[in-house]
């Protein structure tokens, strides 16, 4: 699951996934237990986590608030008793939002054509492609920056749009096609 810093998360522990004659069980994060139950009492929030996480009422789901990358990892909810065993895990990567696309054209002017190079750039990372104005085609190109988030140039009708992204969000600048092919480019009379 993948999240965005400072969001919450909900954890689902359905009632099918939960073992009804146990009589514990618990929510943990890597090695720290983060709620406990004993049925009939309510689940208890273990104190170093208090405001942190809400247990839902009537309910063996909990609340992850304000999630930051340091609480990124595995949560498990576990049965302990009689017979220990795992419910459910998660698997959560907390990630930053992603910076704005910037995108960037150069033109070449010859004789018969304009060709452009097309630049989409976040943060230190850049990805170009190349644009004549006889086809108006722009090769769809990706790439990966070193934060792991995904840059991505690819033309959309009369649009040229270089897109940032990762798996909680997104940014992008838009261009259109029009500003730098004229209609008469390419034709021959």
């Amino acid at each position: 699951v993948f999240v965005q810093t400072g969001k919450d998360l909900i954890l689902n522990l359905t009632e099918a996934e939960f073992a009804q004659n146990s009589t514990f069980w618990s929510w943990g994060f890597e090695r720290n237990s983060l709620v406990t139950c004993v049925p009939p009492s309510p689940p208890t929030v273990v104190n170093t986590y208090t405001g942190r996480i809400e247990v839902l009422e009537k309910t063996y789901n909990v609340k992850l608030k304000n999630l930051q990358k340091s609480h990124s990892g595995i949560y498990t909810a576990k049965a302990a008793a009689p017979i220990e065993r795992i419910l459910t895990e998660y698997n959560v990567t907390v990630q930053d939002p992603v910076s704005s696309a910037d995108l960037t054209i150069n033109r070449t002017f010859n004789t018969s054509s304009r060709i452009f190079t097309v630049t989409c750039r976040a943060g230190n990372s850049s990805i170009s492609s190349t644009l004549r104005c006889e086809n108006k085609t722009c090769g769809e190109i990706r790439g990966v920056t070193a934060s792991g988030s995904s840059l991505h140039i690819y033309q959309l009708k009369e649009s040229i749009i270089c897109n940032h992204s990762n798996q909680v969000s997104f940014n992008n600048s838009v261009e259109e096609i029009e500003d730098y092919c004229p209609q008469d480019v390419g034709k021959t009379s």
